[in-house]
């Protein structure tokens, strides 16, 4: 959590009612308009301070500035026009249906609106008055049609009302009006709160506008070039929070404490060369620089936070086996922790084996390991005989006592707290060099954001002798030929995963309505994962072994089913996504993903992943019916490419980076204007800014370090945690 040292503030409290007294961290609730029913329909949208009302930001915006007389509209076009209403709109109900039919006229032609189950829309539309729409219109012959427009009494909209209609996202209860009022409300109180984040010479270096403008501008615009100006601002606002963020984190951590510096002597450097010519594989040159890149990093004083990035198989663990031994040789421990137990197990596996019968202790501990074992281990770890601990989370326990802890390594899928680390930290004397490895390929713009706090390493190169996985897409119409398929692997000694996007047969399915309210609907097109097993038991597959594993099953109920697939009693294991962090099967050589076209880019590609991991030929099938847009997109990208950091550049540029690659789980908040694929170029300059700003005030004391500093709180709030370990 960003708390300690710079980023400490005690903010005043908040009377009920006093006005006057109103902060950025006042709650919504005693704003006028809001109370507190409201405020628990706002908590549904994120919204619980004042400060969050601010940046509430519309999704879009209508643009009521630009009216076209009748005549000159557009088939197909969102547009805006001034219309009188021609007669009192006609009402037609049909089983439960209610639809609303008006003719609009400015003069010179007309035009028909119809309104679909919004029956008030009648009582507010009189013969003779004339009011401002805004819709897409829609031509069939001669005839023009607008569908549910918005409109808005010209006679209410006098020189200083805008034109710029502002949309939000909605819940149920909540519509824009009520939300456009709160606003202004806020704005009208809050705005004079809001002090400069950005350094003046940086805004002035950017030609940006001041931060009271951009925030009202940006609610409140009168034309779409003021929406752009505040915009701009914004997107070098929020980019900057973040970066500056994690750079201050960064600075505090090195002068939190000082760490062992590994410095092997001439003896153990010769050891190390002789283990490294013994592995079975000749390393890559990226897994060379990124080793010599590791062992730099921990010989020095302050602690290592450093991260390994590559693709699935690259050889990552190889690695973080070769710093382990780096430690153990200059006489420290360190902890390696795996997201399964099952994978836990197989790494202490390949470690003894890379080590053979070398003096270096290593051991396994895992939640299900027996009292008198972890007895002995711990007996081992204390005395400093054991240099190398392997496990899941139960390496954390308080009990488990390491005098001379220097390296702790974990896989980005356990994800284990902020706290965690910091209670094992404060059991060691020393800080403690982190090394966080990380499956999943992040463009560098989205890696300066997330990692921001880290010294990033990239493994691009794959080992030799990895044969690419084939990649192919079929149709539910050719069920037949993948069952065959699923049949001439299994026959020939070898497994296959079938991947569902549903556990159950009903699932809800989140949506935005026409009006941004977010619902739910029943996902029942979709064949579950439970219905799809079952299916294949009792028909197709009836004479193999058929597992099923998902996220709703115990953690021993999983950890067994993993354990029958690792061991081959299980020729097919139909999954939900779950198997993205499972076990390293190298007999697993074919994947099934039925219903593709629910997944984004870097979930096909972590599920693939999972096949293709010894030196056997394997093959990856994509089964969807609904081959168009951006699913189509997707799929042609990944039957084209194994190449993990084009797919994420691809996959930022076809969702955005709202929750990329899972970024919810970093504990980083989602990015409410900026796009890094479209912004990608404002890091650059933030991250000159903010090194010129520590280098002429280390210690973060001058007034505008003190303002950035205080925008930390406002943004992250005190719930915010670090994106990373």
């Amino acid at each position: 959590m960003l708390r300690a040292g710079f980023l400490t503030f005690v903010l005043p409290a908040v009377r009920r009612c006093d006005m006057a007294a109103i902060t950025l961290e006042t709650s919504v609730q005693f704003l006028p308009k809001v109370g507190e029913k409201r405020a628990k329909l706002l908590e549904k949208l994120g919204i619980y301070r004042v400060y969050d009302l601010l940046t509430f930001f519309p999704r879009r915006y209508e643009d009521w500035s630009e009216c076209v007389p009748l005549f000159h509209l557009v088939h197909d076009k969102e547009q805006s026009f001034i219309a009188k209403i021609v007669a009192d709109p006609r009402v037609s109900r049909n089983r439960g249906r209610t639809t609303v039919f008006a003719t609009l006229s400015d003069g010179s032609c007309s035009i028909q609106a119809v309104w679909f189950n919004q029956p008030y829309v009648a009582d507010k539309l009189k013969a003779g008055e004339e009011f401002f729409f805004h819709g897409k219109v829609t031509r069939d012959g001669f005839h023009f049609q607008v569908v549910n427009p918005v409109f808005n009494q010209r006679q209410q909209t006098g020189e200083d009302s805008s034109l710029i209609q502002p949309i939000y996202p909605l819940t149920s209860g909540l519509k824009q009006g009520h939300i456009r009022a709160i606003v202004q409300v806020a704005l009208e109180r809050a705005l004079p709160l809001l002090s400069e984040v950005l350094p003046l010479f940086f805004r002035k270096e950017q030609k940006l506008c001041s931060i009271q403008y951009a925030y009202e501008k940006i609610h409140q615009p009168k034309s779409m070039e003021e929406i752009e100006i505040a915009r701009k601002y914004l997107v070098f606002e929020e980019l900057f929070l973040l970066r500056g963020a994690l750079s201050v984190y960064k600075l505090e951590q090195k002068d939190f404490r000082a760490s062992f510096p590994i410095r092997a002597d001439k003896e153990a450097m010769e050891q190390f060369q002789t283990i490294i010519h013994g592995l079975p594989f000749q390393l890559t040159e990226d897994q060379l620089k990124v080793t010599r890149e590791i062992l730099r990093d921990i010989s020095d004083n302050h602690p290592m936070n450093r991260l390994v990035q590559g693709d699935v198989g690259s050889g990552k663990t190889v690695v973080a086996f070769l710093s382990m031994v780096a430690c153990a040789l200059a006489g420290y421990q360190s902890v390696f922790m795996a997201p399964t137990a099952i994978l836990a197990s197989q790494h202490f596996e390949t470690f003894r084996k890379f080590l053979k019968d070398r003096d270096i202790g290593v051991e396994l501990m895992l939640g299900s390991t027996t009292a008198k074992k972890k007895t002995e281990i711990r007996k081992s770890l204390l005395s400093g005989n054991t240099k190398i601990l392997v496990g899941t989370h139960a390496v954390l326990s308080e009990k488990n006592v390491l005098p001379n802890l220097a390296l702790m390594v974990t896989d980005e899928q356990h994800r284990f707290g902020v706290k965690q680390r910091a209670a094992t930290e404060e059991r060691s004397r020393h800080g403690i060099h982190t090394l966080v490895m990380s499956a999943t390929p992040i463009p560098r713009t989205l890696g300066l954001v997330i990692f921001g706090d880290m010294d990033v390493s990239v493994i691009h190169s794959m080992p030799k002798g990895r044969i690419p996985i084939k990649t192919f897409r079929t149709s539910s119409s050719e069920d037949g030929r993948v069952i065959a398929t699923i049949r001439s692997e299994v026959e020939k000694g070898h497994q296959a995963y079938i991947v569902c996007p549903m556990i159950d047969e009903l699932q809800e399915d989140a949506y935005e309505d026409e009006e941004g309210t977010l619902a739910l609907r029943m996902k029942a097109d979709l064949e579950s994962a439970v219905q799809y097993y079952e299916s294949l038991k009792e028909g197709a597959l009836s004479d193999m072994q058929v597992g099923l594993l998902h996220g709703k099953m115990k953690a021993a109920e999983k950890e067994q089913v993993m354990k029958d697939f690792s061991e081959g009693k299980i020729d097919v294991l139909v999954s939900t996504t779950v198997i993205e962090v499972g076990v390293d099967n190298p007999n697993a050589t074919l994947m099934i993903i039925r219903n593709a076209e629910r997944f984004g880019l870097s979930t096909l590609h972590q599920l693939r992943g999972r096949i293709g991991r010894g030196n056997l030929p394997s093959a990856c099938i994509f089964e969807t019916d609904k081959y168009e847009g951006v699913a189509q997109e997707r799929i042609d990208m990944m039957c084209t490419t194994t190449d993990g950091f084009r797919l994420a550049e691809k996959d930022m540029l076809l969702r955005g980076t709202g929750d990329f690659f899972g970024t919810k789980q970093h504990g980083i908040p989602q990015l409410k204007m900026a796009n890094l694929y479209r912004d990608a170029g404002c890091l650059d300059p933030i991250e000159k800014a903010l090194d010129k700003m520590i280098e002429e005030d280390p210690k973060l004391q001058s007034p505008e370090a003190q303002k950035m500093l205080e925008a930390f709180h406002n943004h992250f709030g005190d719930a915010w945690q670090k994106p990373s370990l």
